[in-house]
Order: C-alpha cells, then sequence, then structure tokens
C-alpha cells in the first residue's frame, strides 16, 4: 500500500498542487459569502417587518401562514401575507433584497447599478366599494420608466403636479377627482418618506397589457412599492405603511367621483374594449381566410389533372373578367 504523501509546509503543497488550492480558496470564499449573505439578508427582512407589524396586527385577522410572520421564498427574497379585514380580500407583499448569499449575482446586480433592496405590497380590494380609475404617486426622476412600466398608468393616466406633494413626486391621474379623493388619505405619510417611495398605486386595470378581450372587470388593487434604507434607519419607511393602511378605509369612505367623471372614465374602458374587439374581430377574419384557403389547396390536391386545369382556367377568367369591370369603371 503506497505510503500519504508528506508536505513540509503549505508552500510544498501549494507548488504540487495549485489549481486544487486555488479551487478550495475560491469555495471557501463563497461558502463564507453565502452563510453571512444569508445572514444580512434575514436580519434585513426581519427589521423591515418589525418596524410594519404592529400596524399589521391592529389591521388584519392574519399575518403570515403556518404560525410564521414572514414566509422565507429564497434566502433573498421574503413573502407577507395579510388577510382578514373589512374592504380587502389579501395583501401580498415581497422583501426582495440584494442576493448577498450569491457572491457572483452580488458583483453583477452593483455592476448592473440594480443594488437596492425593495419591499412591495399589493393589495387586492373588494369590488364595487370606490369609484374606478387609476391614480399612482412617483418620483420625478423614475416617472416615465414607471409610466413604460405598468400599462394601467400609461394607458389611464396624465401627469399632474400638486403643490401638497413632495417636490421630488408627481401624481400621474386619469381624473382630477381622483387626486381631490385619494391625495389627502396619503400625502403626509407620503411625503414624509419621499427619499424611499418607488410608486404608489390605485388602480381597476391591470398592470400589463392584456393578451385577450374581456369584459370582466378587472381587480382592483393598490400597489406600494418602496426602497430599504439601512437597518439603523428602517424606521423611515413606517411612513409609507401607514399610507396604505389608511387607504383600506380611506377610498371605500372617500372615494366616490361624480357622475361626470364617472362616465368619463367608464368611456375610456369602452375605447380599450373596441379596440381589442376591433383586433378580436381582424383575427377571427385572418383565420377563416386561412382556413379557406387551406381547405382549397386540400382539395385542388385531391383533384385529377383534368379537372385542376378546368379549375385552373375558370379562375383565371373570372380574374380576366374584374380587371375589364376596374377598367370600365
Amino acid at each position: 500500500m503506497a505510503a500519504a504523501p508528506v508536505f513540509e509546509s503549505f508552500g510544498d503543497f501549494y507548488a504540487r498542487f495549485p489549481h486544487e488550492v486555488h479551487f478550495m480558496g475560491v469555495m471557501f470564499v463563497m461558502v463564507i459569502a453565502y452563510v453571512v449573505g444569508k445572514q444580512h439578508n434575514s436580519l434585513l427582512a426581519k427589521t423591515t417587518m418589525g418596524v410594519m407589524l404592529d400596524l399589521f396586527r391592529q389591521n388584519f385577522a392574519r399575518i403570515g401562514d403556518g404560525g410564521a410572520d414572514l414566509i422565507i421564498d429564497t434566502p433573498n427574497e421574503y413573502i407577507i401575507y395579510l388577510t382578514g379585514r373589512r374592504h380587502v380580500e389579501c395583501v401580498h407583499g415581497t422583501i426582495k433584497m440584494r442576493p448577498r448569499q450569491d457572491l457572483l449575482r452580488t458583483i453583477f446586480s452593483l455592476v448592473s447599478g440594480t443594488s437596492d433592496d425593495y419591499v412591495t405590497f399589493n393589495v387586492t380590494m373588494k369590488q364595487n366599494e370606490y369609484s374606478d380609475g387609476v391614480f399612482a404617486v412617483v418620483p420625478k426622476t423614475s416617472g416615465v420608466a414607471i409610466r413604460n412600466r405598468f400599462f394601467d398608468i400609461q394607458r389611464f393616466t396624465k401627469a399632474s403636479n400638486h403643490s401638497a406633494l413632495d417636490e421630488s413626486l408627481i401624481a400621474l391621474t386619469e381624473s382630477n377627482e381622483l387626486s381631490s379623493a385619494i391625495l389627502p388619505l396619503v400625502v403626509d405619510k407620503l411625503n414624509e418618506s419621499a427619499k424611499w417611495l418607488n410608486y404608489f398605486i390605485v388602480s381597476d386595470q391591470p398592470t400589463h397589457k392584456p393578451e385577450g378581450l374581456t369584459k370582466e372587470p378587472a381587480t382592483k388593487r393598490i400597489s406600494l412599492s418602496f426602497k430599504l434604507p439601512q437597518r439603523k434607519s428602517m424606521y423611515e419607511i413606517r411612513p409609507l405603511a401607514e399610507a396604505l393602511i389608511a387607504c383600506l378605509d380611506g377610498l371605500p369612505t372617500k372615494c366616490h367621483v361624480t357622475p361626470i367623471a364617472k362616465g368619463k372614465i367608464a368611456k375610456a374602458r369602452e375605447e380599450l374594449y373596441a379596440e381589442y374587439e376591433k383586433k378580436e374581430q381582424e383575427k377571427r377574419a385572418k383565420e377563416l381566410q386561412e382556413r379557406r384557403q387551406r381547405e382549397k389547396k386540400e382539395a385542388e390536391a385531391s383533384m385529377s389533372a383534368s379537372a385542376q386545369r378546368k379549375l385552373a382556367a375558370k379562375e383565371e377568367k373570372r380574374a380576366q373578367m374584374k380587371r375589364q369591370k376596374v377598367v370600365r369603371q
């Protein structure tokens, strides 16, 4: 049996196995990065939830799932689920952080400029409890990008400056009446945490362009997204959570526009439906034409050579008559 190799020093070992040493070094660094990064994200998520938890407990009968307030989806993404409240179907939130547990992805996110940590809430509201419409408050610096990102904002809203808003924010609204009804509910809280806000949206329309035609009412929702500060400054996001909570009762109570505004909002949706109906009709007509052409080719393929010649002559004669008719006109 061969004797085990003996190394006088690490330098001796490195001299004989340099590639293996490099590999083990890289693996060690990645393992440390995974452990430290995962722990950092866990602490950040728990701190974030801790700032808002008492608000959620005061306003919802159920928080989380299986006894846990936070649901771990991945090492850098946690889920918040809330339900059991008047006017609300459910709240789905995510705390999405940099993939600190993955060294390569962390480096890429830093280089690409997508290194912020975010919280996003999507509240599904009950239908028919307040007026339809699309309204948003976004930072001026990212307003164009957000309009291009969300179908409902791009399709239905226009920019509107409001003196009550912080100078860094701008409203995107479908109706001035919507602005007058919604802004008082949230303006102070949004202004207080304006530097962290990504977007605040109240909408009755889908976020992405629908693929097909439907007259079913879209889900009414409130969406809120904001960046996360350092853990020591996490209390600065609380006003944004308070703005979200204020809308849960505020919208059904305060957001009821006049019949004139309601008619304009309804007309905008009818126009969208008419566009999709026209596209559907064009699509069906094209499919019908293609099917007829396919059936015709299949029928011609089954004909004898003589029958095919007669059919070709008949079609040529029909085409010639059409050309003559055009010339006479």
